[in-house]
């Protein structure tokens, strides 16, 4: 549609309300804004000076506009033949209605209509124009009496939507978005009564209750009123979220029950402020940990806690181009966009009730590749438990949605010893998948399991991997060239195999939330020897009462490999262990069964389950060598401790 700048009157911007700084303003107001093109046109009184003159075959707009028009049981669209300032003539008529009562809708485009109701449609998606809002989106209504003359006025109504602070002035807003309780866009339907006002409705079931506005490609000044389109009603806990090119993701609470009329606007204006919670404020992390809804932030200028570890990698993070959700898992916490602006990413979660779920949140570069992740676990049953040794540990596994083994969910998620990202429980992909971003793929190779692919690949779990010098495929992930002589992927401190003593330090791949880390090997020996033996209960270990540890088995490195129905408790320590083969890194791992408990090792290619401890100083030297009290701890390692009896029948096939 053109702009019918005859009505948009720059005189009558003398009406508008003043937005009031540092203070939520909410506005009701009649005359519409220059910006905006006809669908809201400008007026001095209730209706519009644009109308049909039904008695006179003659209209006010401009050439080729269609208008149904129904005197409530047929309906015709004429059309426009002429425009400007005049009234024009409308495209000859094969008949007229009869009697005094009509009632109209413009623009006809896209409308329906059945025995005295007209329907049309308003997009829970809008885009902003320089200039205003195609008016073939938003339709305009009118009825009319014994003077035959239709005076039309909006359908919908209008949002102007004014953020301020002076902190945010040389941002720009990159889109908007309107929840409430009530929808606010979908189908609706304008219903005819001789001699009544046009009554507008919308679909319930079938609208939407959230309005998204995308900006254009470089945004919209911060300060500039907004406007979006809703459907006319009273409105509860509405909220406005803004998103700005510094990466702000602010979220505006309007207070007060909200009653938007047709035809009429409502002014919000308020301060945005950076009001999100920083995750990171305690130091920065691989993981983050959700127990309320709210709005949060962390920072992703480093990589893990920003400390140097294995490898040569440096803490700082490169260019970040874009804030992307890798893959998901459990239900969707987070409400729009994940954005990124200085060194901080934003993200805001849906409010009450908030569903348990987690997201992997990927950093992506200008070439398009992923150069680090952060995992977001959002549960509100996670906490501290204390045992009597003075440790505190999560009381569920790293990811877990429930901490009951009878609910879905209650093993948490499976790591490679060594990376930070989670995998679930069952392989999803095949050998060939490298370049699937489905999420959690499996995928064994021999040739690409990098440190460098498995930072860009967070998805893939890596296979077996044949060192140099090394005869046939091992039971490695990685093929870096001296990764051999590193034993500090999950413990800083660490030098060389089986340092007991020495307590875990933090490190760049821990893949635990901030103030928590992989046990060390004294932590998880006084699990599994010093502390009392607890009960084997609703299929898991529950020590003093209070700390379970559900039966989770373990993943195997192989295609389709994997022992779910294994009757044991696994979970990873820091603590590389002693191996003959120095092809075959080796990590110390406790376990639980129903009959006994104790320490082995297993290759680091493996999936197991992470219980993060608290951070602290260890409570003093552990007891000694694991005297390995199960009567079948590890069947398939018996030089680490374990008998030759078989519980599954092909634990380890690439060895």
């Amino acid at each position: 549609m053109k702009i019918r700048s005859i009505y948009l009157l720059a005189a009558l911007l003398l009406f508008l309300p003043a937005c009031e700084k540092n203070a939520e303003q909410v506005v009701d107001g009649v005359n519409q804004v220059q910006k905006l093109r006809t669908g809201f046109t400008v007026s001095t009184s209730a209706a519009t000076r644009t109308a049909v003159d039904m008695s006179a075959g003659r209209i006010y707009w401009l050439t080729d506009d269609p208008v149904m028009v129904s005197n409530g049981l047929e309906s015709i669209t004429m059309y426009v033949l002429e425009g400007g300032n005049q009234r024009a003539e409308l495209y000859s008529l094969d008949r007229q209605f009869s009697g005094n009562e009509f009632f109209a809708v413009y623009p006809a485009l896209d409308a329906s209509y059945q025995t005295g109701v007209f329907g049309s449609v308003i997009p829970s998606v809008q885009n902003y124009a320089d200039g205003g809002f195609d008016t073939e989106t938003f339709p305009m209504v009118a009825s009319c009496g014994a003077d035959r003359v239709l005076e039309f006025r909006n359908a919908a109504s209008l949002l102007q939507i004014v953020p301020t602070g002076e902190a945010f002035k040389e941002d720009r807003v990159l889109s908007v978005t309107v929840t409430a309780d009530e929808n606010l866009a979908g189908p609706i339907s304008v219903t005819y009564t001789p001699g009544q006002e046009p009554l507008v409705e919308l679909d319930q079931e079938g609208g939407f209750n959230s309005i998204t506005l995308n900006a254009p490609q470089e945004g919209i000044p911060f300060g500039e009123p907004i406007y979006v389109v809703v459907a006319p009603g009273e409105y509860h806990n509405m909220k406005v979220r803004i998103v700005l090119s510094g990466g702000l993701n602010y979220v505006h609470n309007v207070e007060e029950t909200l009653l938007v009329e047709r035809s009429r606007y409502k002014t919000i204006s308020f301060e945005a402020s950076d009001n999100s919670i920083d995750l990171s404020a305690n130091g920065t992390a691989n993981c983050y940990i959700i127990t309320e809804p709210g709005s949060y932030r962390f920072r992703a200028n480093v990589r893990g806690n920003g400390v140097p570890t294995s490898c040569g990698l440096e803490p700082e993070l490169g260019a970040i181009s874009r804030m992307s959700i890798y893959h998901s898992d459990g239900g969707n916490f987070i409400d729009g966009d994940i954005t990124n602006g200085g060194n901080y990413v934003y993200f805001t979660t849906v409010s009450d009730p908030l569903p348990v779920g987690t997201v992997l949140v990927s950093a992506i570069n200008g070439a398009g590749q992923t150069i680090w992740s952060w995992h977001i676990w959002c549960n509100p049953a996670v906490k501290d438990v204390t045992l009597s040794d003075g440790r505190s540990w999560l009381n569920m596994n790293l990811g877990a949605h429930h901490e009951s083994f009878s609910e879905e969910g209650f093993n948490g998620y499976y790591y490679q010893w060594g990376r930070k990202d989670p995998f679930l429980q069952k392989n999803t992909g095949t050998a060939t998948d490298k370049t699937s971003l489905a999420p959690f793929v499996s995928h064994a190779s021999a040739f690409d399991g990098t440190l460098e692919n498995s930072i860009r690949n967070p998805h893939i779990f890596y296979g077996g991997y044949t060192p140099k010098g090394a005869a046939g495929i091992t039971a490695d992930w990685s093929s870096y060239d001296d990764d051999l002589k590193y034993y500090d992927w999950w413990n800083a401190d660490i030098s060389e195999d089986d340092q007991k003593d020495v307590p875990t330090k933090k490190t760049m791949f821990d893949p635990c939330p901030p103030g928590y880390c992989v046990p060390s090997y004294q932590d998880v020996i006084s699990l599994v020897q010093t502390l009392p033996a607890g009960e084997w209960k609703d299929g898991g270990k529950l020590l003093e009462g209070k700390l379970f540890f559900p039966k989770t088995s373990f993943r195997a490195i192989g295609i389709n490999q994997g022992y779910w129905d294994d009757p044991r408790c696994f979970f990873w320590s820091s603590t590389p262990a002693v191996t003959g083969d120095r092809y075959h890194r080796t990590i110390h791992r406790p376990y639980f069964t129903v009959t006994g408990r104790g320490i082995t090792a297993i290759h680091r290619s493996y999936g197991i389950t992470v219980r993060c401890i608290k951070n602290a100083e260890a409570p003093g030297p552990g007891p000694g060598p694991d005297p390995n009290p199960d009567p079948d701890p590890d069947p398939e390692n018996p030089e680490l401790g374990g008998n030759t009896e078989p519980l599954d029948p092909d634990p380890d096939p690439w060895n």
